[in-house]
């Protein structure tokens, strides 16, 4: 765009030398500081306590692990090729049909914010044998619930449920912002001219090319579900537990020898992850293969993709099915959810109503006045770490928009380390380094304390927030500044005067974001925090393992109402106009 200078060629004066101050230039260094000390010491003090061979013979010797090793493999890789499959089949079908993408984005941002803990006692809640669902089939009268062994099947089936609906909502969400980055429907409408079904053109022509940008977080899922305790300790097997919670039992233990084996378990988990990973890996060539028709060619790679017809159009059915079952899991998730209002209002629900005889919302009102304490507990160690990660991401991706870095050197080269370390904590199971800073929080005296526990929160919070904002900010359009800073502005004023106005909505729903994957951890406060400093999360999960379900239930209802007051807030802030921005 070319800007008229009225006072002519001769009074025009350049935009002045961005010279970055010392906050751009120590942001990379600070961001490596947060996330590689606590991550690298942990694992370090982890290795470390594991590092005698007796820890690995206790830890050999354990009646089940070998059993709760296999359960967590099959939970994980079971609960991330559903939730592939459901996402991708629902976007497929959202393809062809682009009014409805937009509200199907926005209700599984909806799913998203809700914590994993709250969806898993919603869930166990639902299908339990006097759960919601069987009292719907049960006719009434004097039925009795069925002797049915849910949540807490011996082959993981509602744990891979509860991960399957808390997962399917995040990557139908990515999916469906990849697809519309893609232009997937000018490429739809070409296969269609061309004879392709829409579905059989989405998995053969887009799926294809949006895979590489939803790889790392499948796998990020894929650890998730390797690494999980909340989930887990809420709707996973019992006899023996998942390998997650087996893990943390150990390293609870009073006696030294089984606790140096709950660290060599904790370390084990990045085996199992690692194991997991690759079978991951050797499906997805596989699948490449068969997408490829047996040429072992990358489909978006066959020239032209779009002149061969698939020679078995099967998709169109199984992407349906996808689809249908796939809307089904999102609700169930609503399901769950609703499930969590009913037994926090409730006062009598005799099985098998439907509904409770009698409420008694005061009883809610009382649970809630003695969980003050936590409720405020778990809204500033929320609201902590994002007063600590919002201007340290405006600062790194500030720093990349003004080419701080110079385009190559130690600078550049410690931007990419920075940018680099934002993605480990979401590729590592979260045991394998808590453990070691478990263990070094004890010797330093630090264990219970706000700072460790925040700190520990900041390597969850800091990444979900750095790439929820990174798209927009990068996406602003940064000649406005540039003019204002040739019409004299300095780089403060600038970017208050110009960036703030276009990225505060984009900050605040970063803000959201980060403030519910704070609200949402559960093994900082249990680890870290020693039972010191209980949040909803463990109290939550608490109420859950035992009998309390309305205690259980309002826990969790609070724990989703916190990310919900969260997005409501940010979405009071409205974009600026087009007028405004030009």
């Amino acid at each position: 765009m070319q800007i008229p200078n009225p006072a002519g060629p001769a009074a025009f004066r350049p935009a002045a030398v961005i010279r970055p101050s010392w906050p751009l230039m120590a942001a990379p260094g600070a961001v490596i500081l947060l996330l590689a000390v606590p991550l690298l010491g942990g694992l370090a003090a982890t290795g470390l306590a594991a590092a005698d061979g007796a820890a690995w013979q206790v830890l050999a010797t354990e009646p089940g692990m070998l059993h709760a090793a296999l359960i967590s493999l099959w939970t994980a890789l079971a609960a991330t090729l559903l939730s592939v499959l459901l996402a991708g089949g629902m976007a497929a079908g959202l393809a062809a049909l682009p009014g409805f993408g937009r509200m199907a984005e926005r209700a599984a941002l909806v799913m998203v914010a809700a914590p994993h803990a709250a969806v898993a006692v919603g869930l166990a809640l639902l299908i339990a044998p006097t759960g919601l669902i069987f009292r719907a089939v049960s006719g009434g009268g004097d039925a009795l619930p069925p002797d049915l062994a849910v949540p807490g099947d011996r082959f993981g089936l509602s744990l891979i449920v509860g991960l399957v609906i808390k997962e399917t909502p995040f990557l139908l969400a990515l999916l469906l912002a990849a697809q519309a980055r893609l232009g997937a429907g000018a490429v739809l409408a070409r296969a269609r001219c061309l004879g392709w079904r829409p579905a059989s053109a989405w998995w053969r022509i887009v799926a294809p090319q949006i895979w590489p940008v939803l790889r790392w977080p499948v796998v990020a899922v894929l650890v998730y579900g390797i690494g999980t305790v909340d989930m887990a300790v809420v709707l996973g097997p019992s006899l023996p537990p998942s390998f997650a919670v087996r893990s943390l039992s150990l390293l609870f233990d009073a006696d030294p020898a089984r606790a140096a084996a709950g660290h060599a378990a904790a370390l084990a988990q990045l085996a199992l992850a690692a194991v997991a990973v690759g079978i991951w890996w050797l499906g997805e060539r596989l699948a490449r293969f068969w997408l490829a028709g047996g040429r072992g060619d990358h489909p978006a790679r066959i020239d032209p993709p779009l002149v061969r017809r698939p020679r078995q159009p099967v998709a169109p059915a199984l992407s349906g099915l996808s689809g249908l079952v796939g809307g089904l899991a999102l609700l169930l998730a609503a399901a769950s959810l609703a499930t969590l209002v009913i037994w926090a209002l409730a006062a009598s629900w005799r099985f098998p109503d439907l509904l409770p005889m009698r409420w008694a919302p005061g009883r809610l009102a009382d649970t809630v006045a003695l969980l003050g304490c936590v409720i405020a507990r778990t809204v500033w160690l929320g609201l902590l770490p994002v007063a600590i990660a919002l201007p340290l991401a405006v600062l790194v991706l500030e720093r990349e928009a003004l080419g701080a870095d110079g385009g190559t050197g130690a600078g550049r080269s410690l931007s990419q380390a920075a940018e680099a370390l934002v993605y480990l904590p979401l590729l590592l199971p979260p045991a394998a380094f808590l453990a070691g800073i478990r263990a070094l929080a004890l010797r330093l005296g630090l264990d219970g304390t706000v700072v460790a526990v925040v700190w520990c929160h900041l390597l969850y919070v800091f990444p979900y927030l750095f790439l929820a904002l990174r798209e927009s900010y990068r996406r602003t359009d940064p000649r406005p500044r540039l003019l204002a800073r040739s019409l004299g502005r300095g780089p403060g004023g600038a970017w208050v005067a110009v960036m703030l106005p276009l990225t505060a909505r984009p900050m605040a729903i970063a803000a959201a974001i980060g403030f519910a994957v704070g609200v949402a951890q559960y093994l900082p406060a249990l680890m870290i925090g020693g039972g010191r400093l209980p949040v909803l999360a463990t109290e939550a999960v608490a109420a859950a393992s035992g009998i309390d379900r309305r205690a259980a239930s309002t826990a969790a209802l609070l724990m989703t109402a916190l990310p919900a007051i969260g997005f409501l807030l940010a979405s009071l802030i409205r974009a600026p106009a087009r007028a405004v921005r030009q």
